[in-house]
């Protein structure tokens, strides 16, 4: 008999109808030969601290830390103990067992657990799927892998496993003992409050600034002034003495170019991509998405496997191709058709699709050849949809555009208009309603996550792009300056993480690293994994680090405290991203397990001392944050209180108090610190006088120990 042991039960009908497995059991399906069980999940986990060492029990103490076990114990889950002991048994009395948990890290890791905590010692087999399909199930049972070529897999997912638990278990207890509350720590999730924290102190540190940019009418076409050091003027002086010195002059055509710019088809996508899109057009968060994703994937066999890190395909799938484009549904069959015409006329995929060096554990998101039966609510359409879209586009040609740019003098002052239109719509005609099978002006800026723009924006011209094609310049024409004007600009605030942004930076973290060579190596490595990324962040809102608020994350006080708390190391992201490339090594047989565990034990250690040691575990109470030595006394630590900051020693006599709001203005986290540091701030803005006026000055300390003003 041989035991098939899929991640969950749906998984296991699926495989189990494809074998004729159609005998109900108490916890698996069975027969012609085969024994077809399930997990749910995590059935195996870590035992609690206190079960593989009694001092590690009761109330949380620095003497416990840091917390190293010799050797992980592992145990059922109370809700899953029948379950596991239904497949420990089938496992230890069958002859082969197949290993058909979820492709990928996590997958391997809740095999190798319940394979390990069975002790079962037999070998076994690897189904390797990217779709559930009952064809994809069928061809992956006819060619197992041997399970000992995932051994590597296995391993890093054991590491990711017990490194959390070394990290985050101990970073926990440690700052909750200095603080008097729970603060938990985790090696991917504390990064990734910090991203989300620096952001919001950027958009409350922002302050406005205004310029100018000159414009010159001519043919009801907008000129923009320019010079070597671009087009932006910063004082309205220099915008108004420029124009009056033009004003009443004609200007000169003096140069016309047009030239051609094509785009090629979109990438496929990956998880991080689809959540990003999916957030962007219809709200989802990043857990729905992927929630709306693997049903798909898992319920309706409609698309391949989602929590996938690639955005290629391989080689081997492009025979493959035509028949998935003909089991597009019916709204989406003529352009699928037109599709397919273009392989049958010779069109070729190239490297930015297809290509097998480029490939993770799967290939990008792709519908499955299985034909859609009926309908799906609006939610899971709108992302089978753009999955559907976004493969279909890959046949088309590109988008054309014709650029053309002009370049008209004013007493020898240059003036530039640039705008393109369609003249190719190619791969871009699939997103285009009837109506608005226009397109944009060139000048729209690019995307600031560095991905491609969404592929779904309908794509409308300009009225100045019209107007300048209806005008027909030439070069060396002498035009009337119908008007000179002056437009007052101001610059924008960094925008709050919204789940799409958020993703797309924990993705890309390398891009976040001043550190030239550490980014290159972080250039395809982030912070967690595809399969991991939304579930950090509705934990960050499930510990109230930070709140939804709209599409917009934005982080608690609670979530603040903890990053000004927190030490260096356990926020940055380059040690995170770090980890997680030594995590891949591991997979690919080029780092030892044993060797990647040594450093996180000897980090965790270092960090245990630090915290320690540091003045914030001596003396803190409660949720009190330490803002520094207090600078008249020099021995207490200074505490924020209702009204004031003051010295922990004021029982001993220290009188030291620093207001919390002087003259209207309440001071923030920063400017506190750094007048108990330096006894003096940098300038501060919008303090009110008593006459109700404002003012900006710089707040010091006197020889007393009382505040004043520096203007």
């Amino acid at each position: 008999m041989k035991v098939i042991l899929a991640e969950k039960p749906s998984v296991a009908r699926d495989i189990a109808r494809v074998l004729g497995a159609n005998q109900k059991k108490d916890g698996w399906l069975e027969g012609n030969g085969y024994q077809v069980t399930w997990a749910y999940g995590h059935l195996v986990t870590i035992v609690e601290p206190f079960v593989m060492c009694q001092d590690w029990g009761g109330k949380w103490k620095f003497s416990q830390l840091p917390m190293i076990p010799q050797e992980f114990q592992l145990t059922s889950s109370q809700s899953g103990n029948k379950q596991f002991n239904v497949i420990s048994k089938l496992f230890n009395d069958c002859e082969e067992i197949i290993n058909a948990t979820d492709a990928g890290r996590e997958g391997e890791l809740i095999f190798r657990w319940i394979y390990k905590h069975s002790k079962c010692q037999k070998p076994f087999k690897r189904l390797w799927i990217s779709d559930l399909t009952d064809a994809s199930i069928q061809a992956g049972l006819d060619a197992l892998y041997n399970g000992q070529e995932f051994d590597h897999l296995g391993e890093s997912a054991q590491c990711r496993a017990f490194s959390d638990w070394i990290v985050g278990l101990n970073a926990t207890r440690a700052y909750s003992i200095s603080n008097g509350q729970l603060y938990t720590v985790g090696r991917v999730q504390t990064p990734t409050l910090a991203l989300i924290v620096n952001r919001q102190k950027l958009i409350d540190g922002f302050e406005k600034c205004y310029y100018y940019e000159l414009y010159a009418k001519t043919k009801n076409v907008d000129f923009r002034w320019e010079n070597i050091d671009g087009f932006k003027m910063e004082n309205m002086d220099k915008a108004e003495e420029l124009k009056k010195r033009l004003q009443g002059k004609d200007g000169k055509i003096v140069n016309i170019k047009v030239s051609s710019k094509n785009t090629n088809p979109p990438q496929l996508f990956d998880l991080t991509l689809l959540q990003k899109e999916c957030n962007e057009k219809f709200g989802y968060t990043a857990q729905e998405t992927l929630e709306y994703a693997q049903d798909l994937y898992e319920k309706q066999k409609l698309i391949s496997y989602p929590r996938t890190e690639s955005r290629h395909l391989s080689e081997n799938l492009r025979p493959e191709l035509p028949a998935i484009l003909r089991s597009a549904p019916d709204n989406l069959k003529e352009i699928a058709a037109k599709a397919i015409e273009s392989i049958e006329s010779g069109h070729t995929l190239g490297k930015n699709h297809i290509n097998d060096k480029k490939l993770t554990d799967h290939h990008a998101i792709i519908p499955t050849k299985k034909k859609l039966q009926g309908s799906l609510d609006s939610k899971h359409e709108n992302v089978y949809m753009l999955v559907q879209k976004r493969f279909i586009s890959i046949f088309y040609p590109d988008f054309v555009e014709e650029v053309t740019e002009i370049i008209m003098h004013i007493d020898q002052e240059i003036f530039k208009f640039k705008g393109a239109r369609p003249t190719d719509m190619g791969w871009r005609v699939i997103y285009q309603k009837p109506d608005m099978n226009k397109a944009k002006g060139s000048d729209e800026k690019p995307d600031p996550d560095n991905d491609q723009k969404s592929a779904a924006d309908q794509y409308s011209v300009k009225q100045e792009v019209i107007d300048m094609m209806n005008a027909q310049f030439i070069k060396g024409q002498v035009l009337e300056i119908d008007a000179l004007e002056i437009q007052k600009k101001e610059t924008s605030a960094p925008k709050p993480f919204t789940d799409g942004t958020l993703l797309n930076a924990m993705k890309y973290i390398g891009k976040q690293v001043d550190d030239e060579t550490l980014a290159i190596h972080l250039k395809d490595q982030g912070l967690g994994t595809q399969a991991t990324r939304a579930t950090i962040i509705e934990r960050l809102i499930r510990s109230k680090y930070i709140v939804r608020k709209g599409k917009s994350l934005l982080p608690t006080k609670k979530g603040i405290q903890l990053i000004e708390t927190v030490i260096p190391d356990l926020k940055s992201p380059e040690l995170t991203a770090q980890w997680e490339q030594k995590l891949s090594e591991i997979n690919d047989g080029n780092l030892k397990d044993s060797d990647f565990m040594d450093e996180i034990k000897l980090f965790t250690e270092n960090v245990i001392a630090v915290i320690k040691n540091s003045d914030f575990s001596k003396g803190s109470a409660g949720d009190k944050i330490i803002f520094g030595t207090c600078p008249k006394c020099g021995k207490g630590q200074v505490y924020e209180g209702k009204k004031s900051y003051y010295c922990s020693r004021y029982r001993e006599g220290c009188q030291f108090v620093l207001w919390a709001t002087i003259a209207s203005k309440k001071l923030e986290h920063d400017q506190v610190k750094k007048i108990i540091k330096d006894r003096k701030s940098d300038l501060i803005k919008g303090f009110t006088s008593k006459k109700g006026q404002p003012f900006n000055a710089v707040v010091e300390l006197d020889a007393d120990f009382k505040t004043k003003f520096l203007f």
